[in-house]
């Protein structure tokens, strides 16, 4: 609301897909008969001490206001977004009316929205778990079952690896318990001249390194078979039923015993927030799973070495419930939004798990409207 003008948003019918009408009701009547811009946009607002939050305009016209009361119809499909409360995101739409009535400051209306998809169904499952399995292996069991070359890459992936994380750690003792004049490579004061601690970058710098390290290492030990999705470009529609062989390709080096083929779905709310001071700050991006729901589960006892793995799960997978249940991708910046996700897992007991996401990016916001 404003002195000077309200705005307001409502569906024209109530279908999901109805257009919009947006209605503006002049008060200050020095501010008709003037040109005027209305915009309508979507914020992601990061729910974090130190979020970094985007917005996007969704939606602009120009038009003139020559009554008290103004009203504007706008294509659904011209604002594909809604309002939405996360774990850690929210979806705010806004509207912002500029009118020309000044010389060099003209009057603007900015006003939060609220514009309901419609409820979804409850989901009580973790999302969490059903997007990252635990994933507990036999790393022995595992290097023997890859190729000899991948074999030496984690090897000594996991000495050099561990070799430059202790030498790094030592650096970062021997900085900590030294004057500032003698110290290595670790200081005691940031760029703005605030103070820090040597041995916690140190260790800081070693967890980042023994990240990647392990990241490159799990990569390595996947080498024990194949798994590529069948058709990378795959558009599934709402309605769509497949059968979950159809989705992928791959066969194994060795014998797969107790492995379970899942295919699973969920939200993912995207943004970024910044950690760390001086020189040390950074931003950092993430992407948190909710409404996490399985598609397909199955168990096979045994698959032999060395065969087309697909044809142990011919049985079909429906779609239908990931349209049902979860909300309609927005995106608001290229780490900002709320995506869908859905991916195909292949688990073992002992063996690291495979992965495949499938292909989400053409997703149609319309299949996810519930009547």
């Amino acid at each position: 609301m404003s002195a000077g003008a309200n705005i307001s948003l409502q569906p024209a019918g109530p279908a999901p897909d109805s257009d919009i009408i947006c209605v503006i009701e002049i008060v200050d009547r020095r501010l008709l008969a003037h040109d005027a811009t209305l915009a309508i946009g979507v914020r992601a607002r990061v729910k974090d001490k130190r979020a970094v939050n985007a917005d996007k305009i969704l939606f602009r016209r120009q038009l003139r206001v020559d009554g008290t009361s103004v009203e504007v119809r706008i294509p659904r499909t011209s604002v594909r977004c809604y309002s939405y409360r996360g774990r850690m995101l929210d979806l705010e739409l806004f509207t912002r009316l500029v009118i020309d009535d000044g010389v060099l400051v003209d009057t603007t209306v900015s006003t939060e929205q609220q514009l309901e998809l419609g409820l979804k169904p409850a989901v009580s499952t973790d999302a969490s778990a059903v997007v990252e399995p635990r994933d507990l292996f036999d790393f022995f069991a595992n290097l023997r079952a890859i190729p000899v070359r991948n074999q030496v890459i984690t090897l000594l992936l996991a000495g050099l690896g561990g070799l430059i994380m202790l030498v790094n750690a030592a650096v970062g003792v021997h900085d900590q318990f030294v004057p500032e004049p003698q110290t290595w490579v670790y200081s005691h004061t940031d760029s703005d001249g605030d103070s820090q601690s040597p041995l916690f970058g140190s260790l800081a710098l070693s967890g980042t390194l023994g990240a990647a390290v392990w990241f490159a290492m799990r990569a390595q030990l996947r080498t024990y078979m194949r798994f590529h999705l069948a058709n990378p470009r795959l558009l599934i529609r709402r309605g769509d039923t497949l059968r979950a062989g159809e989705l992928f390709s791959g066969q194994a080096r060795v014998e797969l015993a107790n492995v379970r083929l899942r295919i699973v779905a969920a939200n993912m709310e995207c943004g970024r927030y910044k950690r760390g001071s001086g020189t040390q700050e950074r931003t950092v991006s993430f992407e948190e799973p909710v409404r996490g729901l399985i598609l397909y589960d199955k168990l096979v006892d045994r698959i032999p070495a060395n065969v087309p793995i697909n044809t142990w799960f011919s049985e079909p997978v429906d779609f239908t419930p990931m349209f049902r249940t979860l909300y309609p991708p927005v995106q608001v910046s290229p780490n900002h939004g709320l995506k869908v996700h859905w991916e195909i897992q292949l688990l073992h007991p002992q063996f690291v798990d495979q992965e495949l996401a499938g292909p989400a990016a053409d997703l149609q916001y319309e299949d996810f409207l519930n009547a």
